[in-house]
């Protein structure tokens, strides 16, 4: 009798399970980058995006930036946010996509990392796609500069019809 009700727990925890998995997700995403360099020394990336499951719910979602896996912070109902730095010498430009896994794909993905295999091979909730359009790392000819060329021309300027006033 024990094994019976074993058996029926287990399979309707299965199912619960199974139905609370996120099944045909839609996902909206926008995503900002720092591009300012000439006062900060880390370019930020940031990346909002909702997940709309047609049935279940997607649960915890985590993010591979670079090596490492991160928790994505979830900022409200279906609504996750990814972040993170980088130094403005290393920083990359175009397009950033990230492999977001759920909780089995991040199993799969923390086993392939320990191993040391390629971990393309692991399956993906989704991809986020960041663009970095580049850095502004300010003018070509700095304002000094083009004040002491001003300054010298003037002064140029005026020494000069000076002497053809005196002359």
């Amino acid at each position: 009798m024990n094994v019976y009700l074993l058996i029926s727990i287990s399979f309707s925890f299965l199912l619960t399970v199974y139905a609370q998995q996120c099944q045909n997700a839609q996902i909206v995403s926008t995503s900002y980058t720092t591009q300012d360099a000439t006062v900060l020394k880390h370019i930020a990336y940031i990346s909002n995006f909702q997940v709309k499951c047609k049935k279940g719910d997607p649960g915890n979602l985590y993010a591979l930036l670079g090596d490492v896996i991160t928790p994505v912070a979830s900022v409200g109902a279906g609504k996750y946010q990814i972040s993170w730095t980088e130094d403005v010498k290393i920083a990359r430009t175009g397009d950033i996509v990230v492999p977001i896994f759920n909780e089995s794909g991040y199993v799969a993905a923390k086993k392939i990392l320990r191993t040391g295999e390629d971990i393309t091979t692991v399956p993906t909730f989704t991809k986020i796609v960041i663009n970095h359009p580049g850095i502004y790392a300010g003018p070509w000819i700095s304002c000094e500069f083009l004040a002491v060329g001003f300054s010298v021309a003037i002064a140029y300027v005026a020494i000069h019809f000076r002497s053809k006033l005196l002359n």
